[in-house]
C-alpha cells in the first residue's frame, strides 16, 4: 500500500505482495507526505490516509472509502503521522496555519462509518515531526517548540524548549527529542511542566530524521553521518541533570 503521488487519479495504490501486480486504486484527493497506516476505528479494520486536503479511511480489501474528512488546504504539505487513540479517536496536526484536530469515528445502525470533530484549534502545529501520546496528553514540536496538549480538551498545558523542526520518540515516561540542530535532548513526558533532564552531543548538522532505539542502542542520522550510541541502562530521574552520555 502506497500513496498515489501528486495527481488527481488515485490517492492510494495497492499491490499484491507476492508478485507486485496491482490490486486496486482508490480515492481522488492528491497525496500528501504522510504514510498510510492500517488501523482499527469504529470497530472496522481500515487504511487511514492523510491526503493533500482530506483524511480518509479505506477498506483494505478493495480500497473503498469508508469515511472522509476535509482537512485544511492542499496548498501546503501534511507530513506528521496521525495518532490513533482510545475511544476510536484520531489526532491530526499540520503546520502552515492548519493547526490540529481530534476526530472520533462512529459506526451507524447501518454499519457505515462517520467521523466528527471533538475539538479543533492551533495548539499543536507540526511541520513534519510526529507526535506521541501518553497518559491522556500529546507531546510534539509545535512549529519547532516542544508542547504538551490535553487530549480530552485540546488545551495546551505548556510550550517550551526551542528544539527546531526535529523529531521525537517516547520511551516509557521520557521523550527522546532529536533536535534540528543535531543534539539529542531527554525530556520528561510530564503535563505539569517542561523539564529537560539531559543532553547528548549527537550530530553536528541539521537533522530531520527520526531516531531509532533498540534496547540500549540509539541510532541517529542525517544526510551527512550516522552515529550509534550505547546509552546507560538506567537514567536516574532523581537528579536535577541526568547524564545521557554513553559509549
Amino acid at each position: 500500500m502506497v500513496t498515489g503521488g501528486r495527481t488527481n487519479n488515485s490517492t492510494l495504490l495497492a499491490f499484491h505482495r507476492n508478485d507486485g501486480s496491482p490490486a486496486w486504486r482508490a480515492g481522488k484527493d492528491q497525496a500528501s507526505f504522510s504514510s498510510p497506516a492500517l488501523v482499527t476505528l469504529g470497530g472496522r479494520r481500515q487504511i487511514l490516509s492523510v491526503n493533500a486536503a482530506s483524511v480518509s479511511g479505506h477498506d483494505p480489501k478493495d480500497g473503498r472509502v469508508l469515511w472522509e474528512y476535509a482537512w485544511a488546504s492542499n496548498k501546503w504539505p501534511k507530513c506528521a503521522q496521525p495518532v490513533v487513540l482510545e475511544g476510536d479517536r484520531v489526532f491530526l496536526s499540520a503546520s502552515f496555519n492548519a493547526g490540529c484536530v481530534l476526530l472520533q469515528a462512529k459506526a451507524g445502525a447501518d454499519g457505515n462509518l462517520s467521523v466528527a470533530e471533538v475539538w479543533k484549534n492551533r495548539n499543536m502545529k507540526s511541520e513534519f515531526s510526529n507526535i506521541v501520546a501518553r497518559g491522556g496528553f500529546l507531546y510534539g514540536l509545535d512549529d519547532g517548540i516542544l508542547a504538551c496538549v490535553d487530549i480530552a480538551t485540546g488545551d495546551r498545558k505548556w510550550k517550551d524548549g526551542r528544539y527546531g523542526h526535529g523529531q521525537l520518540i517516547l520511551v516509557d515516561d521520557l521523550l527522546l527529542v532529536q533536535t534540528e540542530q543535531g543534539p539529542i535532548a531527554l525530556v520528561e513526558a510530564n503535563p505539569t511542566a517542561h523539564r529537560e533532564l539531559a543532553r547528548l552531543s549527537g550530530l553536528s548538522a541539521k537533522t530531520w530524521n527520526t531516531p531509532a532505539l533498540a534496547g540500549e542502542f540509539l541510532l541517529i542520522r542525517n544526510d551527512q553521518e550516522a552515529v550509534c550510541y550505547q546509552l546507560p541502562k538506567r537514567i536516574s530521574q532523581g537528579s536535577e541533570r541526568a547524564s545521557l552520555e554513553g559509549n
